[in-house]
């Protein structure tokens, strides 16, 4: 079973997919440079899988792969949470004083620059992955370059823990999807349902459609407003939804139809994480 993942081995998608996928042993890691090429393989059906970060609790919400999945042929068919601890890392014997650059994913960056704040002389330079930023640092036997990552990827690479944990937040971790292709048939059961909406322009539309949604005995979890492009003052909006009665959702679904221009399921799931055999019955 193929699983596609944004980065190199390593990297926290591998995690989450390896976690996720825990008791199949016939997994293979599919190692993609962009989250574009993760999408097209599921969709393509190079892949059976795929694996996306959409959420970080210190970055917030990674609009654009919601954008990724609502505009290909692909849908959410699970969801991981990942504690994610950041460690710096260099090749051994390498001291932070020695260190003129850290290379790291743009969110790993963000999530430690607090940490470097002690450190002026650092230079943050984003690269593809943490993974993969890791990975460079190994191969060139850089003595002035450090790397941001998972203590996995470090171990991996055989380099040297500077400093573990610096993230800002411990309580900080990351919300990943699964994605599979769209026309597949969903889990037999489910619980949560990830939507994007277009609002009907018309005074008070939000406002009703939160009330049926409330009246279903619908639980909104999340919801995220976008503009839309080319319209000025008119959005779209990615809503989370968790339910204990499936029928009472697709009553919401069909209530909250006649106010939407456009409504779009992203995928209906298990909530949080559950196992493959848990999920599928397999």
């Amino acid at each position: 079973m193929k699983v596609a993942i944004q980065g190199v081995k390593g990297a926290f998608h591998e995690i989450a997919a390896r976690k996720y996928f825990e008791d199949r042993q016939d997994l293979e890691i599919v190692e993609k440079l962009t989250f574009d090429d993760v999408v097209e393989s599921v969709a393509n059906y190079e892949t059976s899988f795929g694996v996306i970060a959409i959420e970080n609790a210190l970055s917030g919400t990674i609009n654009v792969n919601l954008e990724l999945i609502r505009k290909n042929d692909v849908k959410i068919c699970g969801e991981i949470f990942i504690r994610i601890k950041q460690n710096l890392a260099a090749n051994k014997g390498v001291k932070i004083e020695d260190l003129k650059e850290v290379h790291s994913h743009y969110m790993a960056i963000n999530q430690t620059r607090q940490f470097f704040r002690k450190y002026p002389h650092i230079k943050l330079v984003e690269c593809a992955s943490t993974a993969v930023g890791l990975r460079e640092v190994a191969q060139t036997k850089s003595t002035t370059i450090g790397a941001v990552g998972s203590d996995y990827a470090i171990e991996l690479n055989d380099l040297e823990i500077l400093a573990p944990g610096i993230e800002t937040n411990s309580r900080n971790y990351t919300r990943f999807v699964i994605i599979r292709p769209k026309n597949e048939e969903n889990p037999s059961t489910y619980d949560k349902a990830s939507l994007n909406i277009v609002l009907e322009n018309e005074q008070g539309c939000l406002s009703k459609i939160l009330s049926i949604i409330s009246i279903y005995n619908v639980d909104l979890t999340k919801i995220e407003s976008v503009p839309l492009m080319g319209q000025p003052m008119n959005y779209m909006f990615y809503i989370d939804v968790k339910f204990k009665d499936i029928m009472r959702y697709k009553n919401m679904l069909t209530a909250i139809r006649p106010l939407l221009r456009d409504l779009s399921i992203l995928g209906e799931y298990k909530e949080g994480y559950q196992s493959w055999r848990e999920v599928h019955n397999n």
